[in-house]
């Protein structure tokens, strides 16, 4: 995968409903190019396309993130299990049978009988919950759908069928949208941006790992203590803004940042790793190869659009 590949998947996260012209423009290169650029991505498996759903801080949710090692002996029937809980958003399997599952609570009183479904279900004897600071200012406010609000203007008949009309695929016209819901283009048109200037509509970009494409990494961050680990995370992104593409730091867990690094070969990920080490504010720097990825669309917010998506 060649950078202008990164630098779409990235435009493409910021917006998924951008246009041909517009990534373009950006990317320097033709409306042409660019298309064949998306098939071919989709085609590899780099991108599964994005879903439109009802943003989790319209919600009030809470994000969580459960990782370990796991005791499992099959890895695929363990991801079934874990997918039976309502909380349960993906999964990430990488070596030595390491664990990650990210989940979307209602509230924080969910939060204990959630990770003791997870210790089981994943067969993780001691894992370790962190609780996902999403206004921590590391990362661009899109990658969480902006900033949380105390309250929201409610969704209304029309803003939930408009967004179940996008569930499986965002990049369908607003002029189609508006023919299957029976609205004028427009209207479509101007609830969208309302609702996305409001962060009730979240956009979620599906993606696999597949083989020829780039290598993704996780890497667990120890922070020297009284380490800003804003500064520590924002000075990574900014570093390498095509390798490192998130950064996460955890409420309740000081002195640590969790990324993801995307590297095509070793080589380059071993120097990247090697500079990382040699930053001052990091202590340990604990790589491990992602190979496997799940998500999930049986959630508790999902299910909020189940039934307007099977309505006539």
């Amino acid at each position: 995968m060649d950078d202008v590949n990164r630098q779409l998947i990235l435009l493409l996260e910021e917006d998924p409903r951008v246009s041909l012209q517009e990534l373009a423009k950006r990317l320097g290169i033709s409306r042409q190019s660019v298309h064949r650029r998306m098939q071919a991505l989709m085609k590899a498996g780099a991108s599964e396309g994005v879903r439109a759903e009802i943003s989790f801080r319209y919600l009030h949710g809470v994000l969580v993130r459960i990782w370990g090692i796991s005791r499992t002996t099959s890895v695929n029937d363990t991801l079934d299990r874990l997918g039976e809980s309502e909380f349960t958003m993906s999964v990430v399997v990488a070596g030595a049978n390491q664990l990650i599952v990210f989940g979307c609570l209602r509230n924080m009183s969910e939060l204990n009988s959630y990770a003791e479904f997870v210790r089981r279900a994943a067969q993780i004897p001691e894992p370790t919950i962190g609780i996902v600071c999403v206004d921590d200012g590391i990362n661009p406010e899109w990658v969480y759908g902006g900033k949380q609000k105390q309250s929201y203007k409610a969704l209304s008949p029309l803003d939930m069928s408009i967004i179940a009309s996008l569930r499986k695929n965002v990049r369908i016209p607003t002029d189609e949208v508006a023919d299957r819901i029976g609205v004028s283009t427009k209207t479509v048109k101007r609830h969208l941006e309302r609702m996305r200037a409001e962060g009730s509509l979240y956009y979620d970009c599906l993606a696999d790992i597949p083989p020829g494409e780039d290598m993704l990494t996780v890497l667990h961050l120890n922070l020297r203590s009284g380490t800003d680990k804003v500064k520590v995370g924002r000075r990574l992104l900014s570093k390498y803004p095509l390798r490192i593409t998130l950064i996460k730091s955890f409420s309740n867990i000081p002195d640590f940042l969790s990324g993801l690094l995307r590297t095509e070969r070793v080589k380059e990920m071993r120097k990247i790793l090697k500079e990382i080490r040699e930053d001052e504010d990091i202590l340990i720097v604990a790589p491990n190869f992602i190979f496997l990825e799940r998500d999930y669309e049986t959630t508790w917010y999902h299910k909020l659009l189940a039934s307007v998506a099977r309505s006539p």
